[in-house]
């Protein structure tokens, strides 16, 4: 602001004082045309061309701060007159000399006389400081009108804001449900507050769900514990002495350490893969072929003879994928199909269009209502928690191989099959084949 206004002063005063030094000059140009005009009319003849005389009709045009001569065509003076202040050097900064010159021809004479008008704006000093008084006294009025405005323009433009800092600050851990509320307030603080309200919904969210987290999983770690206190009970008092008491304590307990064992992996695998970075992941474009060979092979054995395993897939199959993660991923998906198909069928299909590589597995089992679709990927989540205990799930393997497809930046939906069981439905992005060296 103060570089602005100096510019500004500056630009001013220097075109004032152009414009006022052009009109003077305007003026001694008119002075030296009159001169030269009244010179060839009371100049009638040679004689007249006299130093004395031509001094005497110089006087009457005299001028406190100019200097009037007559010039021949050499430059030689013929006669002249000076001002009482005329001064041929400046005396301070804004004293200039101007010159105006104006040539007469006489009819009885083949010379030429000059008429040379020189001035000194000496007179002008005056109006020169008061405009420089004026406006640096402008100036300094305006910088003072400026920062005393702008102060109190800052302070009712950033009340809004204050008013959002003592909002923000009045907010504690304990009521993370407070919002903060914007009623005639701007654009951009309307939408600043809303960010910020956004930003508190997610953390919110982010805390309950972890909170959730931490009482699911140590329910889930309370049961097994549990179970193992009352055996061990069990048989610290009749263990001893009836073997078949033993017997069924030690099984339990190694079914519930096991139990305990798969839970504690599953949990570290969610959160090895939530916070894994992309640089740390084995992806290369690969075909889903062999893996899906090696997933056969392992499977077949494992499904009991009322249920019926198949495979059927299209080529090619060709992805960008980790897959050791891809492999985890097709393990859970069928192992929950074998839990809950007691007989039946279940269908591994895999296919690919101009996109996406499809991975269908369809079973006949015991189904899932569609009211529960939407809750199957929270961590912890059964349909039915007694069923799920009887048959070994913990709640966590769907929330896995969700992560497992976000990484992949792919796409996995469940839903009612046609046939009344479950059908998973997962879409990986397609990749050309990679050229053979």
């Amino acid at each position: 602001m103060l570089v602005l206004l100096l510019f500004l002063t500056i630009f001013i005063f220097w075109s004032t004082s152009n414009l006022v030094y052009q009109h003077e000059q305007r003026l001694l140009n008119q002075k030296a045309s009159a001169i030269a005009s009244d010179l060839k009319t009371e100049i009638t003849e040679e004689s007249s061309l006299d130093m004395s005389y031509l001094s005497r009709l110089l006087m009457n045009y005299s001028d406190a701060n100019q200097s009037i001569a007559l010039l021949d065509q050499k430059g030689k003076r013929l006669a002249s007159i000076e001002g009482a202040n005329w001064s041929k050097e400046p005396d301070d900064f804004y004293d200039r000399i101007l010159t105006a010159k104006e040539s007469v021809e006489f009819p009885f004479a083949s010379r030429i006389i000059y008429v040379e008008i020189s001035e000194t704006t000496e007179a002008l000093e005056w109006y020169f400081t008061m405009l420089f008084s004026i406006l640096l006294f402008a100036s300094l009025i305006t910088l003072a009108l400026s920062g005393i405005g702008g102060y109190f323009l800052s302070k009712w433009g950033l009340r809004p804001l204050d008013q959002l800092i003592t909002q923000i600050h009045s907010i504690s851990p304990q009521r993370l449900s407070q919002r903060i509320h914007h009623y005639n307030v701007e654009k951009e603080i309307y939408e600043l507050i809303h960010a910020f309200n956004l930003l508190m919904d997610r953390m919110e969210d982010t805390l309950v769900s972890q909170q959730r987290f931490v009482t699911d999983a140590s329910h889930e770690l309370r049961t097994p514990l549990t179970i193992i206190e009352g055996y061990v009970s069990l048989l610290q008092r009749w263990g001893k002495n009836k073997p078949e008491i033993r017997e069924e304590a030690l099984g339990a307990l190694r079914q519930e350490c096991d139990r305990l064992s798969r839970l504690i992996e599953d949990l570290l695998t969610l959160a090895k893969l939530q916070d894994e970075s992309e640089s740390n992941t084995q992806k290369n474009i690969q075909s889903l072929t062999p893996l899906l060979l090696e997933v056969k092979h392992a499977w077949l054995p494992v499904y009991p003879p009322q249920i019926t395993l198949s495979f059927e897939w299209t080529e090619p199959l060709f992805l960008y994928m980790d897959r050791e993660r891809m492999r985890q991923l097709l393990d859970i998906l069928l192992d929950n199909a074998r839990k809950y198909t007691d007989q039946g069928e279940v269908k591994v299909r895999a296919f690919s269009d101009e996109s996406w590589v499809h991975v269908m597995i369809e079973d006949t089992g015991i189904g899932i209502p569609e009211s529960e679709l939407p809750h199957l990927f929270k961590r912890f989540y059964r349909v039915d928690k007694s069923r799920n205990r009887i048959r070994g799930g913990n709640g966590i393997g769907l929330a896995i191989a969700q992560s497992i497809i976000q990484d992949h930046q792919g796409i996995i939906t469940i839903s009612p099959a046609s046939q009344g069981g479950t059908r998973v439905h997962v879409q990986l992005r397609k990749e050309p084949a990679p050229q053979q060296d």
